[in-house]
């Protein structure tokens, strides 16, 4: 008999039936209440603990039940990038790196990945030591009106950095933020000298409320999260109620291809390591990402 393939299959039954347990013991009754119960938290960061995961972040208080939506991304071609982008007289050099189209001009640099996903620099705009936010946003309003977009965002949030602002624009349905829609600008005063856009350009509403899990069973997951990691997270930094579009099939689906769907309510966990999206319907993993630095 293989004893060391016996000894892994034992250790990995124990953790399921550990996970189940938890599930059953720290999950009941928490499934159909908007307020989410102070002693169930206190049970599972416990139970989180025995794991080796501390729980730093708020646990929210509440939950709130939320319907689908259907999403469609903006996409971005070649061609149009280049004639929104570059002057028409510029001479440009196009490149392609598997899934990742590169435009260089003489100070302007374009990446579009999978056609959805959007990088800018412009290496002519230097730090500056005066900003006006009012002149930042007129240029990121003619930026996006070049690209056939509108500031659409319901979720804006500006910080300052050494020479420049940085605006983070996001969009939401109903109060909750989409977590995919991302733009990214840094600006000062001579313009942009940098850009991240993701950006839906459909967002409606794909059915009727229905009832989410509580944070507390979300994080339920993280155990087996950490079984499959080759580093494991220590620490959840943050959970957070919105919505994601995925697949929840990642390692069967190629989501690079999926343009349009349905976004799905989900728990945000971000840890040290990772972003984690469970599928507040059914708990499954919708994505999961790498934790920015």
């Amino acid at each position: 008999m293989d004893w060391a393939k016996a000894k892994t299959i034992l250790i990995a039954v124990f953790l399921a039936i550990n996970i189940f347990l938890a599930y059953i013991i720290i999950g009941a009754n928490t499934g159909s209440v908007s307020h989410v119960d102070s002693e169930r938290v206190k049970q599972a960061t416990g139970y989180l603990a025995e794991k080796g995961i501390v729980v730093k972040g708020q646990v929210p208080e509440k939950k709130s039940d939320m319907p689908p939506i259907t999403v469609k991304q903006k996409l971005f071609s070649t061609e149009d990038i280049k004639g929104s982008l570059f002057a028409s007289e510029e001479k440009t050099v196009e490149s392609v790196d598997g899934s990742t189209v590169k435009i260089n001009g003489k100070n302007i640099e374009v990446s579009i990945r999978n056609r959805r996903e959007l990088f800018y620099t412009d290496n002519s705009i230097r730090p500056a030591s005066i900003i006006d936010e009012k002149v930042c946003r007129e240029s990121i309003e003619k930026f996006l009106s070049r690209l056939g977009m509108q500031d659409d965002a319901s979720i804006r949030r500006v910080g300052d950095l050494e020479g420049y602002k940085r605006f983070i624009y996001t969009q939401s349905f109903k109060g909750a933020a989409i977590y995919n829609s991302l733009m990214e600008f840094y600006v000062n005063n001579d313009g942009i000298q940098r850009a991240r856009v993701v950006w839906f350009e459909t967002v409606k509403q794909a059915g009727k409320r229905k009832e989410v899990i509580s944070p507390v069973i979300a994080m339920l997951y993280m155990p087996e999260h950490n079984n499959k990691s080759t580093t494991p997270s220590k620490e959840v930094l943050d959970i957070q109620q919105g919505y994601y579009f995925g697949t929840g099939a990642s390692d069967q689906v190629d989501v690079s291809v999926v343009e349009e769907g349905t976004a799905f309510p989900v728990w945000r966990i971000t840890t040290d390591r990772d972003i984690i999206y469970i599928n507040a319907y059914n708990e499954k993993v919708e994505g999961i990402e790498k934790a920015r630095e």
